[in-house]
């Protein structure tokens, strides 16, 4: 009988949580750098819904200290040990939801930061409850007709006008086992275009996408995307 990919998955992350954490904290990809635009998007919102909006509450303002807005609350999904985007979140002012399949990789993110276990298909959110989200080298691991699912719910789960930023596979493959430090690993993907389709069907504007051949993969190209929460949106 066929294991489980969500289950080979997570025993493989647990198994090599140790190992994980010290090699990825060493490891630099785009996902800094698309991680930031999610965060400051989400700041300069929040600054500007705080600022007054007409000259006679600018005048009652002129007279009080400025208030910063709360901290923008970002989702992760996938966060594994919690470096490096959970803590550059973190240390950049976010208020972070961190989620991850494996028990023993969110162990370690539990420490810097508000949790969620479990697989990420299967979360549920109130509509509108972040500012941004983000989820590196994990999508990947979902059947890919699931992903498709997981895009549609984190709109609902973002206010209008945030941004998602993600990375995808390239290869046109339903389903991918292969190995991972002599451990099994499943991985499932649409092509490039595809992809792309698979973002707007979810109702999500494409801001950027990009294939980037990048740590901590050498050699392997990933789709880089960055979508968008229409300003004006249903939430369900």
């Amino acid at each position: 009988m066929e294991q489980d990919p969500k289950e080979i998955v997570k025993q493989t992350y647990d198994h090599l949580a140790s190992w994980y954490l010290n090699w990825v904290d060493g490891q630099r990809s785009p996902r800094e750098r698309y991680a930031i635009r999610v965060l400051q998007n989400a700041w300069s919102t929040a600054l500007l819904s705080s600022s007054p909006a007409s000259p006679a509450t600018k005048t009652v303002a002129s007279s009080t200290p400025p208030q910063l807005p709360p901290p923008p609350r970002i989702l992760e999904l996938g966060c594994g040990p919690g470096v490096p985007v959970t803590r550059m979140l973190l240390e950049r002012g976010a208020h972070v939801v961190a989620n991850d399949i494996s028990a023993q990789q969110l162990a370690m993110a539990r420490s810097r930061c508000f949790t969620v276990a479990g697989d990420m298909a299967g979360l549920t959110f109130e509509p509108g409850s972040f500012d941004g989200a983000v989820s590196f080298f994990a999508l990947f691991h979902l059947p890919r007709a699931e992903q498709r699912a997981v895009l549609a719910k984190v709109r609902t789960w973002l206010r209008p006008g945030a941004l998602f930023a993600f990375n995808l596979a390239t290869i046109d493959e339903e389903t991918i086992y292969g190995e991972m430090l002599g451990r099994g690993m499943f991985w499932s993907s649409y092509g490039v275009d595809e992809s792309r389709a698979m973002v707007r069907d979810a109702e999500l504007e494409l801001v950027a996408a990009e294939v980037l051949e990048s740590e901590p993969d050498d050699g392997v190209e990933f789709l880089w995307v960055v979508a968008a929460v229409p300003r004006k949106q249903r939430l369900e």
